[in-house]
């Protein structure tokens, strides 16, 4: 074999262990940050309670007084309150969040 070519062999081979040896190299750094990084994603955003958290009196609904606790959520109380039963569900309380999300 021309010796050339297998001087570029070699340095293509060795090139191609050093980056398989760096990915290894690398590897248990990346798979030891990966349960923080799943474990940040399934914490649910502290600013904004859930609908849970507010409905104190475990009805399953979220009343005026209940609502206080959220600040601007009495401000959009009766704009997501699509039943106008002075109450809101699940459903009405996902769609007040969005609308407070808005109007930041």
């Amino acid at each position: 074999m021309n010796p050339r070519l297998r001087q570029q062999r070699t340095t293509f081979l060795l090139f191609l262990g050093a980056v398989y040896v760096s990915l290894m190299a690398a590897l248990p750094i990346v798979t030891a940050s990966m349960p923080q990084l799943r474990h940040r994603a399934q914490e649910p955003v502290a600013s904004q309670p859930t609908f849970e958290q507010l409905d104190r009196n475990r009805d399953g609904y979220i009343d005026q007084k209940e609502a206080a606790a959220l600040p601007g959520l009495v401000a959009i109380f009766n704009e997501a309150d699509r039943r106008a039963d002075g109450r809101l569900d699940k459903v009405e309380y996902a769609r007040a969040l969005a609308m407070l999300d808005e109007h930041k």
